[in-house]
């Protein structure tokens, strides 16, 4: 090859030797992201591992328990025992989400398809730019907002003595906060689906619903999966906007409030993190369950993560 090369012109070789450079800059880029994630699992693992081998904590009582009181006893100086069910964090992670995603997924789509079929002019002059809009605004200010203007909204549906905070209201915050998100990837990848589809279906008689419900959102179904699982995986992630409007109590009574136990106070794995945070150093089997909670966390993500490169690894797939 070195041979071969040195009857290039000098151009050409300068030419040949920047892209080994820059080949390398990206080999060495990717290796150190890859390096950086490998890094922080270990970190969270061996921060962790208490949960594991100190028989006071243990992954059954972690993993199967609702009663979350992990500072209770901090420096042996308190008058009951700490425990360390994170069930109630992990299943309120759940249901945030989901409620999220129930209220998100479909204005989204809606968006997209406004944005890209049904009105492209008042897509592209009005709703786009308020969807830019919405993607910069900063996480504490949807929280501030929905402690402001929806919890005293909520308050006369919610049981007595509850403020309306909870996982109704901390639902509705995130599907507001993680809409823009879904709605560009559905619109991008509605964008992206080639002309030749919508003529056809449009010439075998399929009126404008028909073609959108039947072509080009089956089409571009790949996109719009991204969009909702990363969507997804902010709305796991998110704290602060949860933690303004969700209450942090671990315990949910759904037997005797039935459907507005959604509109009495509760907690994610996001919150419970952040809210023993000063404690940390003083008390350390608190902060390893805090840590495995974290740890957790990271594996749904990754979890959101697996799902996309599945989803679009079938989609690129050609259809047999």
């Amino acid at each position: 090859m070195r041979l071969a090369s040195s009857g290039l012109p000098a151009a050409r070789r300068r030419a040949l030797g920047r892209d080994r450079i820059a080949s390398g800059a990206v080999l060495v880029a990717a290796g150190l992201s890859v390096l950086i994630v490998a890094l922080v699992i270990i970190f969270l693992a061996i921060r962790a591992t208490p949960v594991i081998t100190d028989p006071a904590i243990g992954l059954k009582q972690f993993f199967t328990s609702s009663n979350w009181q992990p500072d209770a006893n901090i420096g042996g100086f308190g008058t009951t025992m700490s425990t360390f069910g994170a069930l109630s964090p992990i299943a309120g992670t759940l249901a945030v989400t989901g409620l999220a995603l129930l209220i998100a997924v479909p204005l989204s789509l809606s968006l997209a398809l406004v944005l890209v079929e049904a009105n492209p002019a008042l897509g592209e002059r009005y709703l786009r730019s308020a969807i830019e809009l919405f993607v910069g605004i900063p996480s504490v200010v949807y929280g501030y907002l929905g402690f402001v203007i929806l919890l005293p909204l909520l308050k006369p549906f919610a049981p007595a003595g509850a403020d309306g905070s909870g996982i109704l209201a901390a639902g509705f915050v995130l599907s507001i906060m993680i809409t823009p998100t879904i709605t560009a990837l559905s619109a991008d990848g509605l964008h992206a689906v080639p002309r030749s589809l919508k003529e056809a279906s449009m010439a075998l008689g399929a009126t404008q619903w028909q073609t959108m419900r039947k072509v080009l959102l089956p089409a571009a179904r790949a996109s719009i999966i991204s969009g909702v699982v990363l969507g997804m995986a902010r709305a796991m992630g998110e704290a602060l906007a949860v933690a303004l409007v969700i209450g942090d109590v671990n315990v949910l009574d759904v037997k005797s409030n039935g459907i507005r136990a959604l509109l009495k106070p509760f907690t994610t794995m996001t919150v419970t993190i952040t809210d023993g945070v000063n404690n940390v150093t003083i008390n350390p089997q608190g902060a390893a369950a805090r840590y495995m909670l974290a740890l957790v966390l990271l594996v749904m993500t990754f979890l959101c993560i697996v799902i996309v490169r599945y989803v679009n690894r079938n989609a690129e797939r050609p259809n047999q």
